[in-house]
């Protein structure tokens, strides 16, 4: 029910984005035409827009303007919305002049262009303003928790998610000082059908300690006749943040959720996806080689390339390639991530990182197979030995090949230090337990994003 709810939002957002497209091309060839020859240039236009709109509607998805914790009027939103319009409009006139369509595309490609960018900004901002104030999930959290209070903090920052937090419920058990600012019960003290009642729950998301007790099941059977659903809370916060939480899980969760993830099918669709995309970037790549070869070297002394221990799927260890973005012997002087400017770094290699040009070499490690282009980040050996002692499971994420870019990639702006590390995990045992081609296409797509905005690391 929980996701249903969710996936109907982006559903009617991207239904009603695709609706306003075509009905802009309609209305755009209105404008220009007499009503005899509309259904005949219509239909003579409309396949050349729909690949065009296919585009934008990918660069939509792109910008993030699909994460419906994103939806919301915010300047920030609005904002992308108007880059991926403009965006789109050089997209187009690509796919126009690439293609040689029997349509005289320009006069037409602006005034779609202009409408469609107008209908859009016009039915975002009311469903922005809509979703936030339609019914919503009236949420009952059993189990006080950081993570509880943490996940009802940031559900009243998000109404358009469409759950309300009504409730915390408590079985005796001593409670933080600070609360949100929420009805707390005890069970202790209270019955539970009628704390539900008098809040009117209508959805109980219980925590793994609260789970396994007795009195909270009993609790949670006497409220069944009032209809009430109940969801465990790691599932509910993984299915809202797109991460799990380290700290509620253990072994079981492991031997639930992971055994038997092998899927035969799905890994060979990858690697032929993977092998058909490297080999026809590979194109682009060798004819950038000569370009980026001669920046590199006149920079500073030095080889091109960069190569370096990383640790791939089951622990197998393979060396990365890349362009060399640093001055040698960088990895002997102190580090300077996040304290300004980066000496060790060249100015050829900052262009390099600002584009993502220094990662084309993996294209390699692709074609060999010791990498894919979407999955957990690959990190040194030593690494991985140093953060196996501080955080817990760290070995999962060596299930699934690494990748290129990944889940906590496109979610973290820091995601190569130590003290990021226990995040980081949670959003790789999120990729590795929902790893499907769709997620795999949704990750490339925000990584295009990331990639267009040019933020670089």
């Amino acid at each position: 029910m929980t996701r249903r709810r969710i996936n109907r939002k982006i559903l009617l957002a991207f239904a009603g984005d695709a609706a306003l497209l075509y009905s802009a091309l309609w209305l755009g060839l209105a404008l220009r035409y007499q009503a005899a020859e509309r259904s005949t240039l219509f239909t003579l236009h409309l396949a050349p827009f729909t690949i065009i709109f296919v585009v934008w509607l990918a660069m939509l998805g792109a910008y993030g303007l699909y994460d419906l914790s994103l939806m919301k009027n915010s300047r920030l939103f609005l904002l992308r919305l108007l880059r991926v319009a403009l965006l789109n409009i050089v997209l187009a006139i690509i796919i126009l002049y690439l293609f040689q369509f029997e349509i005289e595309p320009r006069r037409n490609l602006f005034i779609v262009a202009l409408l469609s960018t107008v209908f859009i900004f016009i039915w975002r901002y009311l469903l922005n303003f809509i979703i936030p104030r339609a019914p919503a999930v009236r949420v009952a959290f059993m189990g006080v928790t950081s993570e509880t209070i943490t996940l009802i903090d940031w559900l009243i920052a998000h109404p358009q998610l469409g759950y309300k937090p009504v409730a915390l419920v408590s079985n005796g058990e001593a409670v933080p000082d600070s609360l949100p600012a929420l009805p707390h019960f005890s069970l202790k003290e209270r019955y539970f059908p009628q704390i539900v009642r008098d809040t009117k729950t209508e959805l109980a998301v219980v925590s793994p300690e609260m789970k396994a007790n007795r009195t909270v099941v009993k609790a949670l059977f006497a409220a069944i006749p009032q209809g009430i659903s109940t969801a465990e809370f790691p599932a509910f916060h993984e299915m809202l943040i797109g991460k799990i939480p380290l700290s509620l899980i253990e072994e079981a969760w492991f031997l639930e959720n992971l055994i038997g993830i092998k899927n035969r099918p799905y890994e060979l669709l990858k690697r032929g996806i993977d092998v058909l995309i490297g080999l026809i970037l590979a194109v682009p790549a060798l004819a950038l080689l000569p370009l980026v070869a001669l920046a590199v070297k006149l920079d500073s002394p030095g080889p091109v390339f960069f190569r370096q221990k990383r640790m791939g799927k089951h622990g197998r260890e393979f060396s990365v390639l890349k362009y060399r973005s640093m001055v040698q012997g960088a990895h002997e002087m102190s580090g300077f991530k996040g304290q300004g400017p980066d000496p060790r770094i060249t100015r050829a290699g900052a262009l390099l990182r600002k584009t993502y040009l220094d990662e084309l070499p993996q294209i390699v490690n692709i074609l060999k197979g010791e990498m894919a282009f979407v999955g957990p980040r690959p990190e040194r050996p030593e690494y991985i030995r140093e953060l196996k002692e501080k955080v817990p499971f760290y070995e999962m994420r060596l299930l699934v090949p690494p990748g290129i870019t990944g889940w906590a990639q496109i979610h973290m702006e820091n995601d190569a230090s130590v003290e990021d590390a226990p995040e980081k995990m949670q959003y790789d045992l999120y990729y590795v337990k929902n790893r499907s081609l769709l997620l795999d296409f949704l990750i490339m797509l925000r990584t295009l994003f990331i990639i267009l905005r040019r933020e670089g690391r």
